[in-house]
């Protein structure tokens, strides 16, 4: 009853966040979202132009445990990808990570992470994101953000980026809670040229595990910059 509860707070303050800013078309620019990326470091930079799409990732990370260290590894993520460039300016847009964590946290297992956009103001689900063998090497796994399946890109086999990690820093807060904001460049695929991985919410694993032990994931959210 406590948990239903405070889902339903949760939600009414999302909603709330949302239904102050005037209505936004369904379709709007991404180009005016700006990733908010530390000071004083060089390690992930911004392009010098907008975004061709901003996204609310809604999912989990997956780890295994490593027999020879008794901690855990990851072993890739799956998550949802909702456009949130229609909140870009309301006040919704700079937290909504965390209003949709604290959502997400509270939803059984069994409830699919695709319900959370709807229920945020950001009912586009523009594809996935999950990890898929290494094209080049074939070994390994590489992050892949597939938006062939749904929404206006459904059926275009080339709506993909498959991405390599080109720099990455702790998250500003919180970073044994929250998993690293990302930048990744384009291996393959024409939906963009960059990713950032930033304002983390969750994600990171416990800090040892018992040899032998079973995968475990971990919810988290994240905004998720295409450039």
């Amino acid at each position: 009853m406590f948990s239903a509860m405070k889902l339903l707070s949760v939600l009414s303050s999302a909603a709330l966040l949302v239904s102050a800013a005037p209505a936004a078309p369904k379709v709007c620019d991404a180009s005016a979202a700006t990733m908010n990326l530390p000071a004083g470091q060089s390690l992930i930079v911004a392009p010098t132009t907008g975004p061709k799409f901003v996204a609310l990732g809604v999912g989990v990370q997956n780890y295994t445990c490593d027999a020879a260290t008794s901690k855990y590894t990851s072993v890739g993520a799956v998550a949802s990808l909702f456009d949130i460039s229609c909140l870009v300016k309301t006040p919704a847009f700079a937290n909504i990570q965390t209003v949709a964590q604290m959502a997400w946290s509270l939803l059984p297992p069994k409830v699919s992470a695709t319900t959370i956009g709807e229920k945020l103001g950001a009912p586009m689900l523009l594809g996935y994101h999950y990890f898929i063998p290494n094209p080049i090497t074939g070994t390994g796994l590489s992050p892949k953000w597939d938006f062939t399946s749904t929404g206006k890109f459904k059926g275009d086999a080339s709506a993909f980026i498959v991405a390599a990690k080109a720099g990455n820093i702790s998250a500003p807060k919180d970073s044994a809670k929250n998993v690293d904001w990302l930048m990744l460049n384009n291996v393959q695929g024409s939906l963009a040229t960059q990713v950032f991985r930033v304002d983390t919410v969750s994600g990171q694993p416990p800090t040892s595990c018992t040899p032998g032990s079973a995968n475990i994931s971990v919810k988290y959210t994240s905004k998720y910059f295409l450039y």
